[in-house]
């Protein structure tokens, strides 16, 4: 089978093809390439121009058949909704990357704004392009010729104003031109120019309305399509269950990541590729195990330690953790608890990893160590650091049922110099009249825990 020679006359791609191929590639016979080609969309097609320089030449020619159609049988046979043909004097691939690849505006390249194809004019512009090519029907000045309508010898859009008022508009370059012609002809042509413009004309704009309205119906299923596909995503993620049958992923959980978020806020924008998120679903499950299963793991290891959290003498069979242990000032920096294990089965197993990262975190000195929780300076920084305010502080002049616990330092010296109880100068007050109340500490520890520690961990 043979080709003919192939020049290619679309070279303004966003990117240009890779210089160099690789030799397998090259060599590629082309009744096989040709067999590849069959089963791609369009999309697909052009991605493939940007393999090697092979490539881009023998589906960039417009001066082959076999390109030609390659590029028909793609669009009629793997696209539903591109079933017309170009228009008159368009070659198949312009029109392909004028419907279906091309996204951004052809002169400014905005991709903020969907531009919109105005098919009268063969064109794709965003409305700030548009605005500034198009001349409102009703600026332009008069005619040379007072008995031709405009109407029925140029092709025209509506353009919406500002107002919300539809005006018909021209193209410039095409009324300039056929302003020029229509002086050029003389008078007793001027009847069968018109005419023929007047023909040429509804043929285009007939042919613009079907294209729109074909437009809309794609739209219209691309945008289902890929409604489908996100609620397809979440539905095969609710299907996945562990080893017990217990589902892994919940839906309002799937519905509350940014990933998710990001992919529902463009569901109003068509597509025009084969992905309209590629890789979601592996990326929403990368998102969910870090924003909410690990959190979730956080917080049973917390949970675990809370339970074990104890001021009296230490079991040697139950596993409790003393208040001053250090798992206590390195917890938020400890990997294992940083990044918990994929199966969190045995708790405890989990905390004593972590306690001997602690250890080994306090032996290299690579964090400074808190103040003890069960000193007065130690209560007074968990309490700021909690924000708030709890009976840690007690006196240890009173006893019996007088003996209270304070809310604050400044709350029991207060005590300790009231002349109705120990009538102590502020002078003669110090941390030896003052001792810390250990079972509010230990609360106190469990909220700073829960809160303070597990929100700051990353």
């Amino acid at each position: 089978m043979e080709i003919v020679p192939l020049i290619s006359t679309h070279e303004n791609t966003t990117a240009a093809p890779f210089s160099g191929a690789c030799t397998s590639l090259i060599h590629m016979p082309l009744d096989i390439f040709i067999e590849i080609c069959n089963h791609l969309p369009p999309y697909d097609l052009h991605t493939l121009t940007y393999v090697c320089r092979q490539f881009h030449y023998w589906l960039n020619s417009t001066t082959s058949y076999i390109t030609r159609d390659i590029w028909n049988y793609s669009r009629l046979n793997l696209d539903e909704h591109m079933k017309l043909d170009p228009p008159e004097g368009m070659d198949e691939i312009t029109f392909i990357k004028l419907s279906l690849i091309e996204k951004k505006c052809q002169i400014c390249k905005n991709d903020q704004e969907i531009p919109k194809i105005y098919w009268v004019f063969r064109v794709r512009l965003c409305t700030k392009c548009f605005r500034t090519r198009v001349t409102i029907a009703d600026t332009i000045p008069v005619w040379p010729r007072d008995a031709i309508d405009l109407s029925l010898i140029l092709p025209y859009e509506y353009l919406v104003t500002s107002r919300n008022i539809k005006k018909c508009v021209y193209w410039n370059s095409e009324l300039i031109s056929t302003l020029q012609e229509c002086l050029l002809i003389p008078d007793k042509e001027i009847g069968d120019w018109i005419f023929h413009k007047q023909t040429i004309t509804n043929k285009k704009i007939e042919d613009s309305l079907k294209r729109t309205k074909n437009d809309e119906n794609r739209i219209n299923w691309l945008l289902k399509k890929k409604k489908d596909y996100l609620d397809q995503i979440v539905k095969t993620l609710e299907s996945i269950k562990d080893d017990t049958g217990k589902k892994i992923y919940i839906k309002k959980h799937i519905l509350s990541q940014p990933i998710y978020k990001k992919a529902h806020s463009t569901l109003n924008t068509p597509f025009m590729d084969t992905g309209p998120w590629p890789n979601l679903l592996e990326k929403l499950k990368n998102e969910y195990y870090e924003n909410i299963i690990i959190k979730q793991r956080r917080k049973s290891i917390i949970y675990r330690i809370i339970k074990l959290l104890t001021y009296r003498k230490l079991s040697n069979t139950k596993g409790e953790i003393f208040i001053n242990d250090p798992i206590l000032d390195y917890l938020e920096w400890c990997p294992t608890f940083i990044k918990p294990p994929v199966k969190l089965n045995d708790v405890d197993d989990v905390i004593r990893r972590i306690r001997v990262e602690a250890r080994d975190y306090l032996k290299k000195k690579l964090y400074r160590r808190r103040v003890s929780f069960l000193t007065i300076e130690g209560c007074i920084k968990l309490l700021t650091q909690c924000k708030t305010c709890a009976p840690l502080f007690k006196c240890k002049l009173c006893w019996g049922s007088r003996r209270k616990s304070y809310n604050s330092y400044d709350e029991v010296n207060r005590h300790l110099a009231c002349q109705g109880t120990h009538n102590l100068y502020y002078s003669d007050i110090n941390d030896s009249l003052i001792e810390v109340d250990h079972e509010n500490v230990k609360k106190l520890i469990s909220i700073w825990l829960s809160k303070i520690v597990l929100k700051k961990t990353t």
